[in-house]
């Protein structure tokens, strides 16, 4: 069966779009005026599934795991160059003594919770 050709993308629902997205950027801005955009891509990844390990962070973000793991670490309480932002927190699994799971914190939760708004 042939697929219904899509229709084309209106000016207004491209500005619309724009517009989302831009208020979706303001809102990380809002946490730090130099939020990376891997970290953006990090936390709403964590958020879409809570309890993910960094392995598992790692290959949704095509990430290294250094660079995952260093992101992880400023998201939660650790920040090489400033204050952390402590959005997310590392748990040890209660399956796997070895495994790290990532959580968002209160904060981090209130955060994802006003991009939902948008």
């Amino acid at each position: 069966m042939a697929e219904k050709p899509k229709k084309p993308v209106t000016k207004s629902q491209n500005q619309t779009g724009l517009e989302n997205c831009l208020s979706y950027l303001k809102v990380f801005l809002n946490v730090n005026g130099e939020f990376p955009l891997h970290y953006m891509v990090a936390l709403i990844e964590i958020s879409k599934n809570e309890g993910m390990s960094l392995t598992e962070l790692a290959k949704k973000t095509h990430l290294t795991l250094s660079t995952v793991s260093r992101i992880v670490g400023a998201l939660s309480d650790y920040r090489a160059n400033g204050k952390p932002y402590e959005l997310v927190d590392l748990r040890l699994s209660k399956t796997e003594r070895r495994r790290k799971e990532l959580h968002l914190t209160t904060k981090g939760r209130t955060l994802i919770k006003r991009l939902e708004k948008i």
